[in-house]
């Protein structure tokens, strides 16, 4: 994910902001700086407050409150008391009033129901307009169930691997996330809820959620998908803040602030590295406008606009550069490596269950292919480890019994 990659079912994919008509950005959010804004914080309590019911409200807030209670109340908005006041285990117990519904909220295995396919058949069918023939618990399966991630504990006790968050009221499955979670941070992959809920926006709550898992777990980041800034739909993300925003060109983060907004206006795609390198040729040039930057580089060459600090690919439209059949290293994208990794020759890879690992050098195509030849086995791993970058190419071990 760090390098821009994203997962839907056993797939990842990696979208070519270059040539793509919407770049999408990865954007993560340091969970232990978030801040709720109003809107996001009224999200929460109206849901509190339907699930609790005004007479429950009325108890609770007649109740005496302890030291604790009075302290909290002086204290900055806490999220992750606030997200988990409805839920059974977080009502006191001295209350006599009972709340209107019951409800609760589990992480489960990313195993098959007919209950989670209902839901999801619903969503789709009424939020994507997708026909009910279309919608098939084959398909479910394959797109939200079962992920290739292993799931298990780490010495920390924290959970890793891939998950369904579970929303239940009065018993019943009302909405789900799909989630990864990694060592270092929680992913969003897909949210589904039900049609006669959708007046409680279910798809903020979950955001939130999410966020107070990460902080209840101790896991560092909160990933929300791709930022798509030409989508009015998906700049809700950006309300989540603060976001950091992943520059393809140094794999650095960068604050998703008003500047970087602007620029995502004006440019195909936008990387700050670049921008930054562009306002110090501005500056140097003791030029204000994008269209004056004339600035002559160490080797001679003239750049004299924004286009110049960008670099120029093959095949500008992405169906041009899918039919080429060309090596994604010879078609360049944002976020590939223009050269594959050193010494591609000890990849390790694995030609079936019952084999050793070996070295790539170890078999006899290897010294039959070109890097850039995504015909042979060693233009086909050379644009693996292109896409994978240098420090994971050393870890992973491709298995061709798969």
């Amino acid at each position: 994910m760090d390098r821009g990659w994203r997962r839907s079912g056993s797939l990842l994919y990696l979208p070519d902001a270059a040539r793509s008509c919407c770049p999408h950005y990865t954007i993560r959010l340091p969970a232990s700086h978030f801040r709720a804004g109003k809107d996001q914080r009224q999200t929460l309590h109206r849901w509190n407050r339907y699930v609790l019911g005004e007479k429950y409200m009325k108890a609770l807030s007649a109740r005496p409150k302890t030291k604790e209670d009075k302290a909290r109340d002086k204290d900055v908005f806490d999220l992750s008391s606030t997200v988990h006041a409805p839920e059974i285990p977080s009502l006191p117990s001295d209350i006599k009033a009972k709340p209107d519904h019951t409800f609760e909220v589990k992480l489960e295995y990313d195993t098959f129901t007919n209950e989670k396919f209902d839901l999801f058949s619903d969503y789709q069918q009424n939020v994507h307009h997708e026909p009910p023939t279309e919608t098939t618990k084959s398909g479910f399966r394959r797109f939200l169930c079962e992920s290739t991630l292993q799931r298990r504990t780490d010495a920390s006790g924290k959970r890793l691997g891939s998950y369904h968050h579970c929303y239940r009221l009065d018993g019943r499955l009302i909405a789900m996330s799909v989630l990864d979670l990694l060592p270092h941070a929680v992913s969003g992959v897909y949210f589904i809820y039900h049609r006669d809920f959708e007046k409680w926006s279910l798809g903020k709550l979950s955001a939130l959620r999410e966020l107070a898992l990460a902080l209840d777990e101790g896991y560092e980041y909160y990933y929300m998908g791709y930022y798509i800034h030409s989508c009015m739909k998906m700049r809700y993300k950006g309300t989540y803040k603060p976001q950091y925003v992943l520059d393809f060109d140094n794999l650095e983060w960068d604050l998703l602030d008003d500047r970087m907004k602007e620029l995502m206006e004006k440019r195909k795609w936008v990387s700050m590295s670049r921008e930054r390198v562009l306002l110090r040729a501005q500056a140097s040039s003791s030029s204000s406008e994008d269209s004056d930057v004339v600035v002559v580089t160490e080797s001679g060459e003239e750049k004299h606009d924004v286009a110049d600090y960008y670099p120029t690919y093959q095949h500008p439209s992405a169906l041009e550069a899918t039919n080429s059949g060309l090596s994604l290293i010879t078609l360049g994208m944002p976020g590939v490596m223009l050269d594959p990794p050193p010494n591609l020759g000890r990849m390790r890879l694995r030609l079936g269950p019952a084999t050793p690992i070996m070295r790539m050098d170890d078999i006899v195509a290897w010294t039959m292919g070109h890097e850039k030849d995504r015909a042979t086995i060693k233009g086909i791993v050379a644009e693996l480890a292109a896409c994978l970058g240098e420090e994971m190419t050393r870890k992973v071990v491709v298995d061709f019994g798969r």
